[in-house]
């Protein structure tokens, strides 16, 4: 199975805690996925992180950003994070960027 051909796993994080590339995921050892249900977070996971956002005529538009999951660095683990995404290269953006179906 190739990497395209695996489902991609969608993570809430609030992008208040945006840092440059880094993404801090959660606190704790699990994020919520779209449907609320929890997702055990591992170093080395990809996964895309989303957050609820509105475009300007108030219609559903997620923030999102992908990358690899990694343990938090000590900065940000004194601060409570467990798990930060390392964003890649196409960085924070609107998914009506790529041309994705409104919600």
């Amino acid at each position: 199975m190739s990497a395209n051909d695996e489902k991609q796993i969608r993570v809430w994080a609030d992008f208040n805690g945006l840092f440059g590339e880094i993404l801090c995921l959660s606190h704790h050892d699990t994020a919520p996925d779209e449907n609320g249900q929890k997702v055990h977070l591992q170093a080395g996971m990809i996964v895309t992180a989303f957050m609820e956002d509105l475009n300007e005529q108030g219609t559903r538009d997620d923030l999102i950003a992908s990358g690899v999951v990694e343990p938090a660095p000590p900065e940000l683990r004194r601060r409570g994070s467990r798990w930060i995404l390392r964003i890649d290269e196409n960085g924070v953006r609107h998914e009506s960027d790529l041309g994705a179906p409104k919600r």
